[in-house]
């Protein structure tokens, strides 16, 4: 899993690239709860190269939804590819993210 961040406005854009699965996950993990922790109070992920979606991707943007809002942060997944967005509606989780079209829509 590679990925790249930038900032825009006052997001950490995080676009990854490859399978979020259970293999990429736990490495991914310790990246992006030390983009948190260093100081990042909303974190947009950039799904637009996102090829693989499994249990363990989801649980980790759902855990790190959650260590944002614990913080007062914010979350955002962006450029939800539509195979994606199938898994996401069929685990009712489109309701649970804040989803956006592309980065420009970031408040």
């Amino acid at each position: 899993m590679n990925f790249t961040t930038k900032q825009v406005k006052n997001h950490t854009v995080v676009t990854l690239e490859g399978s979020l699965d259970i293999y990429s996950a736990p490495a991914l993990k310790k990246e992006l709860h030390k983009i948190i922790d260093d100081g990042a109070e909303s974190v947009a992920i950039d799904m637009i190269n996102i090829k693989l979606l499994d249990s363990s991707g989801i649980a980790l943007l759902a855990n790190l939804q959650k260590k944002l809002k614990s913080e007062e942060g914010q979350f955002f997944l962006l450029n939800v590819s539509q195979d994606v967005m199938v898994i996401l509606k069929l685990s009712s989780l489109d309701k649970f993210f804040t989803i956006l079209g592309a980065e420009g829509e970031l408040p």
